[in-house]
């Protein structure tokens, strides 16, 4: 039991020097107004603090979670197009072929910004730590391809642990010597500003009986500021 809270403090001491380097001045620059965080159940909770009053929706790959304020199928997210201007993914893809991505990529807002955070696959902490949790690790590569396929330019990636340190990589060797031996990645990529967003955070259709927020439903109406 001693070992399980000292492997999740280590990891969570990690996390947040991540946080601490990418996501909170990404938060404080951007001011983003509606964020949706995906998180793999297993993983320890990405922890950060708002710059500004924001309407966040955290979502859990565990669908039978007791305290769940909202039930849905990350492949069929129940938000109309173009709504988040940020949308955080935690320990919940590997090498972006996972269905429910497309549907990350529809309700990110035009301008909008992504980040993903977990382990590398071929690092050392995913290789010895990883087999009970099974959560999935980062393909930097494939992921980076894919956000270019959907017009999001990676601005910045870190790695952390062993041979990455605590460090940013330059695009240029994220493939090189520091990247096979990081432990941990965290990726920022932004949207291109070409398509129209939605202007309120609401259900992209009418939602079953006993799925609906009560968080959710005292937003849904509410106008975003422009």
């Amino acid at each position: 039991m001693v070992k399980t809270q000292s492997a999740e403090q280590t990891t969570r001491t990690a996390q947040q020097a991540l946080v601490a380097k990418l996501l909170q001045p990404l938060l404080h620059r951007r001011r983003p107004e509606r964020i949706l965080v995906l998180q793999h159940a297993a993983a320890v909770d990405l922890q950060f603090e708002l710059a500004s009053p924001s309407q966040v929706i955290r979502l859990s790959t565990q669908q039978d979670a007791d305290d769940a304020l909202l039930l849905s199928r990350m492949e069929a997210l129940p938000f109309v197009d173009t709504v988040f201007d940020l949308v955080i993914l935690h320990h919940v893809t590997g090498d972006a072929s996972e269905p429910f991505l497309l549907e990350v990529m529809r309700v990110l807002a035009a301008g909008g910004d992504v980040v993903i955070s977990g382990l590398n696959s071929s690092g050392f902490c995913n290789r010895l730590t990883n087999r009970r949790q099974k959560t999935p690790a980062l393909k930097l590569d494939k992921v980076c391809n894919f956000l270019k396929s959907q017009s999001v330019n990676v601005e910045l990636c870190l790695l952390m642990g062993l041979g990455g340190f605590s460090r940013p990589a330059p695009k240029a060797t994220w493939h090189g010597l520091g990247y096979p031996f990081a432990d941990r990645v965290m990726l920022h990529g932004h949207r291109e500003s070409s398509i129209r967003n939605a202007k309120a955070l609401r259900f992209k259709q009418v939602q079953p009986a006993g799925l609906a927020s009560a968080a959710l439903d005292g937003c849904s109406n509410r106008e975003a500021v422009s």
